[in-house]
């Protein structure tokens, strides 16, 4: 076993059904995971088990020495939810100091969180995105030996989440925090973590490094819920010029396409047929329909103009397309 968290088959069963099923994974002192997966397919279920909230089968065991049987508050693991769960009654700095000796460095920590000053402010005076960085300086303030994080960004806008993201992993790697994060949210589990954990129905089907998982997604299931959406076989004619512009040769395997794998107005390999057009940040994703393939997002110039129905050239970027062995 390593150092830091061990699971092996863990299940949790709600009466008949098994939300946690035989799951397995190492998460080494020092490092964050991601549990990433739809709603329902039992991440928040294996953090509970974690904690002690929820009974379990298999083993859950911190340094090598299991943990059944240790009440929650005795584990020394810290928890963060969504809504932060902060004393309306208490200011940021009380709520910070909650239940820690007098003299404790919470000035440092609000530092570290981007509260610097915010000591004396009243938590119903934040937004929620200053809320949520009150609760995770309060989640860090013990120095726990595990950081268990559920969805703690998902009741924020997009852009906050995006910013608390990145500032999130920025205070774990600063204080050194072992810590699993639930999210449903991919862009958040690459942002945050060092490895990934890919869930559904209750089991992991990949854990890998943000970068080794969107180039090698494992399975069809993993890269459709990464945001691959076209699958073409390696050795049929339309994958013919994908299969060249990645070096690949035909082959039994399948080929995954994602938002992007083809860009309008570059050397075209390919045609496509034009079914809509929209705008997101700043640039232009056109639906265009491909032979042998479908459907498909690609990618244009900033203010590019095209209708429903006309014919344009496709080039392709292979970053957004990964090989999937059958």
């Amino acid at each position: 076993m390593v150092n830091g968290l061990t699971l092996r088959d863990v299940v949790v069963r709600y009466g008949p059904v098994a939300a946690v099923d035989g799951v397995s994974l190492d998460v080494p002192t020092g490092s964050v995971v991601a549990l990433l997966g739809p709603s329902g397919c039992g991440k928040s279920s294996l953090l509970r088990a974690v904690a002690g909230l929820e009974p379990v089968e298999g083993v859950v065991a911190w340094d090598g020495v299991s943990v059944a049987g240790v009440p929650v508050h005795r584990r020394g693991f810290g928890l963060m939810f969504q809504d932060g769960q902060l004393f309306a009654h208490r200011t940021v700095g009380g709520n910070v100091a909650y239940g820690l000796p007098r003299g404790s460095a919470v000035s440092a920590l609000l530092e570290l969180v981007g509260l610097g000053g915010y000591e004396d402010r009243s938590v119903a005076t934040l937004s929620g995105g200053e809320r949520q960085r009150v609760a995770l300086a309060r989640a860090l303030a013990p120095a726990p030996r595990l950081l268990l994080l559920d969805e703690p960004l998902s009741a924020l806008d997009r852009a906050l989440r995006e910013r608390l993201a990145v500032d999130l992993r920025a205070a774990l790697v600063a204080t050194g925090t072992t810590a699993v994060f639930v999210t449903h949210d991919q862009d958040e589990a690459f942002a945050v973590a060092d490895r990934v954990a890919v869930m559904a129905a209750g089991k992991l089907l990949q854990v890998d490094a943000p970068a080794d998982l969107w180039s090698r997604p494992a399975s069809r299931e993993v890269a459709s819920f990464l945001g691959y959406e076209a699958f073409v076989p390696l050795d049929s004619p339309a994958a013919a010029p994908l299969r060249e512009a990645i070096g690949a040769e035909p082959s039994p395997a399948t080929l995954a396409l994602a938002e992007g794998a083809f860009v309008v107005g570059r050397s075209g390999v390919a045609k496509g047929t034009v079914r809509g057009v929209s705008s997101r940040r700043g640039r232009s994703e056109v639906r265009v329909e491909v032979d042998g393939i479908g459907v498909v997002t690609a990618l244009g110039p900033v203010g590019g103009r095209w209708s429903a129905g006309d014919v344009v050239e496709l080039g392709v970027e292979p970053d957004a397309m990964a090989v999937l062995d059958d």
